[in-house]
């Protein structure tokens, strides 16, 4: 073969297919998890490290851009040592790097590792897919299990925040990063033990320029917009734009000119897929946005604790849930893209009814808005994804499936950078402003990608009856 060798291994006699699809859930949940469940931390971090806002949104904001540039050259990598050894490395960098958050010294050593727990999720993810693909032969059975892969990330993502303020006031925040470490360790024994044993070797380059030019634009993109409400600032944000529009220029000058490019700019030719892209991150960016901006307001501004922060995103969280398993029923039943369209519609609703919400608002006025907001962004998510199997070129779904994914992440560490900077120092009365400010620029994405799905984005029939998996199909 030219650029293809496959070396295939018997699979292993032991390998179960329930038990590799467990190993896989274990994964995905610990991934999910870490994207919600430093947010009620915030506070406590704040307090431990002393270290203004705009630098502790990069606490969130490590993980989740080293986890969407990672995510792109994942694939690659599990091409060449197979996706067992992808999957135990990721496993064995992500807990390795949860030790390290959990006993960090200083801001600097957290904030580093948390880039490490994003490398780690980078690889979990894509090579658990193709673990399930090799355990689940049958396309019926296969379907099942990526249904109860994604549907158990999005219980995660769902039950962080109450997971991490029933830790962070019972024990400490740190306990919210090794609680990893036994769940990881079994997550490797059942590899080991279990997973299929085929090996798939791919002779792929790896696109280390592109790989650094994307982290690099996004790293100084985020870190400019995080300090747009620090005083004296200016020239350094100014700075930070446009070496983030140089380090963009090279990145789409290389993915032009490489054989075998990290992300084929072909794909956005395909104005379907673009739009898709465009709403995943724009969902991104409102949902990791609002559950940082309210877990603050929650604590500093209304002064709950940290498990009172958690128990306050449950009735959001119990929808999501629901509305989560319910996605894929409607899509079949009406399509995806009118269920996205509803989905964004109704998010934006949602984030509308935030503006209600004053800083002695009870329980009956902030439930109802995370209810709608949850119910559209969990009913939306789902869509975005089948969306992008659908219009994505059939030899190219890995790699579209993987830039929608990053771009979903990207528009997550965005919004919590914006938020970020538009909260700044504010507290009471002028705090209360500020987070409606954001409630409208939320209110404004979810329009915006809205009009773009109705009026850009094709019709296409046989995208109507698509399977759909829940907000963590990464």
């Amino acid at each position: 073969m030219s650029d293809t060798e496959l070396m295939e291994a018997e699979a292993s006699d032991e390998a179960r297919p329930f038990m590799v699809l467990f190993a896989a859930m274990t994964g995905i949940m610990l991934v999910s998890l870490d994207v919600s469940v430093v947010n009620v931390a915030v506070e406590s971090l704040q307090s431990t490290f002393r270290v203004p806002l705009e630098e502790l949104q990069w606490v969130l904001n490590a993980y989740t851009l080293s986890y969407a540039t990672f995510l792109l050259s994942a694939g690659a990598l599990s091409d060449r040592i197979g996706a067992r050894a992808t999957f135990l490395w990721g496993f064995a960098i992500f807990l390795v790097a949860s030790l390290v958050c959990g006993a960090a010294p200083n801001f600097l050593i957290l904030t580093l590792a948390r880039v490490g727990q994003g490398l780690g999720a980078a690889l979990l993810v894509p090579s658990a897919m193709a673990l399930l693909q090799r355990a689940f032969p049958e396309s019926r059975d296969r379907a099942k299990a990526v249904g109860l892969w994604a549907g158990s990330g999005s219980l995660a993502i769902a039950a962080g925040p109450l997971v991490g303020g029933a830790l962070i006031s019972l024990v400490g925040w740190r306990t919210i990063f090794l609680m990893n470490v036994p769940v990881g360790v079994v997550g490797i024994w059942l590899t080991l033990r279990h997973g299929p044993a085929l090996i798939a070797r791919v002779k792929r380059d790896f696109d280390l320029a592109g790989q650094f030019t994307a982290a690099a634009a996004l790293a100084c993109l985020t870190a400019a917009v995080s300090h747009a409400d620090v005083a004296g600032s200016g020239p350094w944000i100014a700075a930070g734009l446009v070496i983030a529009a140089l380090f963009t220029a090279a990145f789409f000058y290389i993915e032009s000119s490489v054989r075998q490019p990290m992300v084929p700019l072909g794909l956005f030719r395909n104005t379907g897929f673009t739009v898709a892209a465009f709403a995943g991150f724009v969902l991104n960016f409102v949902f990791y946005g609002m559950i940082f901006v309210f877990s603050l307001f929650f604590q500093s501004v209304q002064g709950k604790s940290a498990f009172a922060t958690g128990v306050a995103f449950v009735p959001m969280s119990a929808v999501i849930m629901v509305v989560n398993v319910a996605a894929g029923r409607l899509a079949a039943r009406f399509g995806v893209r009118p269920t996205m369209i509803v989905g964004l519609l109704l998010a934006s609703v949602g984030f509308a009814a935030t503006l209600l919400i004053g800083a002695d608002s009870s329980v009956f006025v902030v439930a109802p808005a995370f209810m709608v907001s949850g119910a559209g962004i969990a009913l939306a998510i789902p869509s975005v994804m089948a969306a992008t199997l659908a219009y994505a070129d059939p030899k190219s779904v890995g790699i579209a499936s993987g830039v929608v994914n990053a771009a979903r992440q990207v528009g997550g560490a965005i919004g919590v950078a914006l938020f970020s900077a538009i909260l700044g120092t504010a507290a009471g009365a002028d705090f209360v402003s500020d987070m409606h400010l954001t409630s409208i620029l939320s209110v404004a994405g979810l329009l915006a990608a809205a009009a773009a799905v109705i009026l850009v984005m094709p019709t296409l029939h046989h995208a109507e009856n698509m399977p759909v998996t829940g907000m963590a199909d990464h």
